[in-house]
């Protein structure tokens, strides 16, 4: 073996319940798990790396099914504003002053954020995503879905009212959409990259263009990662282009864009008949808890989508709204807010908030022959918990296992101490292997403070209510 994990409680989310089987050992040889079961069936002192798993939990890395990661340096940038001011008022006077090289400083800190609480696999929906892939996620080996962001909408919005209409660029569409089908042979049999593809959203492409994304996942046997019925400011847009009695998902099912190659983002502006459309059609969903909290003040449907069935997962988003890219916030996040939501205490708990970061997260991004369980044959995509910490003590194994519960509703991140992606240790002991933390962090705050100087003009004639807020003395 290469490396073995030895007298640990395994988490394997397959089988019955989530799989636990204590006092375990699990091997791992050129980049699979090799072995897993009890600890006296396997010499693990012939591993080239041994890692003592007593008082820990092991289980399969998080899946982030949703992240914008380049725009982490502008954490505290946009909150606490209408939702019908975020995007274009806010956030956008900052955006159209990052630099290509700004993107990929921000992406490190965000996945350096993330792998560090665990994350294994992160979407990365981003515009030139392959700047990231080849900077950021493939020299550190982190698994990555590659998604590129196909829009037809002119960049700077921060002037344009609620209800004046996007103006399209069918050459900015057209070229988005070939760099994304260009991923596809680019990373053509990496291990570490999948792809699929990207429209940002209705409001934002001609349902010409996403047809023909449409049809190329159908050829490619891919998916279409979008965002679906966000809020009121698409709500405006799609009843302006198509009617006022027109939504997100009435069009899209007019025109045959509702299957099972399309994984619908927040969808909190839907009905509960809709969403039984989209569960009907075998649409994916991904709900991001945190982020449409701050942003929107609603709390994605997630658990109304898995009880009519629907494959759903998690994700962080980006990070101006919501603050940060831990998958164990976005856990704990989902359950409190739903359980408040409709004043259920059972609604997601802890077990299939669980699932939402592994089993399904890998399930919805079409990786489930690959990571989201642990099983002999799967990608090693591992990370270990340290139970003996304040939070999560104390530690309890009959008659039933409280560190279930605790992992969600205790647990911060800061207690995962080794991570594993593909076989290679990413994270040994809390420490990164080959990642300069100290250097990124310095890098970050150097362009952050740049780019918020240079917005500063934009950012006040956008004239958010933040801008209002600063004049008080408020931030």
């Amino acid at each position: 073996m290469d490396i073995t994990i030895y007298n640990t409680t395994l988490l394997t989310m397959q089988g019955k319940g989530l799989g636990v089987i204590p006092n375990a050992t699990i091997g791992i040889e050129e980049g699979l798990v090799k072995y897993l079961g009890r600890a006296k069936t396997i010499d693990y002192k012939k591993a080239d790396q041994i890692i003592d798993g007593s008082h820990h939990i092991t289980m399969p890395g998080f899946i982030n099914s949703h992240i914008h990661s380049g725009i982490t340096l502008l954490r505290g940038a946009a909150q606490d504003v209408p939702e019908i001011e975020w995007m274009n008022k806010a956030i956008g006077p900052f955006v159209k002053h990052l630099t290509k090289e700004d993107l990929i400083a921000g992406s490190k800190l965000g996945v350096l954020e993330g792998v560090s609480s665990g994350t294994t696999t992160f979407a990365e929906y981003t515009t030139n995503v392959k700047d990231l892939v080849e900077e950021v996620y493939f020299p550190w080996g982190i698994r990555v879905v590659a998604i590129e962001t196909i829009n037809e909408v002119n960049r700077d919005r921060s002037r344009l009212k609620p209800t004046d209409l996007y103006e399209f660029d069918q050459d900015k569409g057209i070229a988005a959409f070939k760099r994304n089908k260009q991923l596809f042979q680019t990373f053509k049999g990496n291990p570490l990259v999948s792809v699929m593809f990207g429209p940002q959203a209705l409001d934002m492409i001609s349902l010409e263009l996403l047809k023909e994304i449409q049809a190329e996942c159908h050829e490619r046997l891919s998916k279409f990662h979008m965002h679906v019925a966000q809020g009121g400011r698409e709500r405006l847009q799609i009843q302006g282009r198509f009617g006022k009695d027109k939504t997100t998902v009435k069009v899209l099912k007019s025109h045959d864009l509702l299957d099972s190659h399309l994984i619908a983002v927040h969808i909190h502006d839907t009905t509960s008949q809709e969403r039984e459309l989209l569960v009907n059609n075998d649409v994916g969903m991904v709900g991001c808890p945190s982020s449409i909290s701050m942003i929107d003040g609603i709390v994605p449907p997630v658990s109304h989508y898995r009880s009519l069935g629907g494959i759903a997962s998690l994700g962080t988003d980006q990070a101006p709204g919501p603050g940060n890219h831990n998958m164990i916030r976005e856990l704990r996040t989902i359950s409190l807010l739903t359980k408040v939501l409709i004043q259920d205490p059972t609604a997601i708990p802890a077990w299939e908030a669980l699932q939402l970061v592994s089993v399904l997260g890998s399930h919805n991004l079409g990786l489930e022959k690959k990571v989201g369980t642990l099983e002999v044959g799967k990608q090693a995509d591992i990370i270990t918990i340290d139970l003996k910490k304040v939070n999560l003590t104390p530690e309890i194994y009959k008659p039933f296992y409280n560190f279930i519960p605790n992992l969600v509703y205790s647990m911060n991140g800061n207690e995962v101490d080794n991570v594993i992606i593909n076989g290679e240790m990413i994270i040994h002991n809390y420490k990164f292997e080959k990642i300069d933390t100290k250097s990124i962090i310095d890098d970050v705050n150097q362009r952050a403070t740049r780019i918020f100087v240079d917005a500063e003009e934009d950012w006040i004639q956008a004239d958010s209510q933040l801008v209002d807020f600063h004049r008080k003395g408020l931030i």
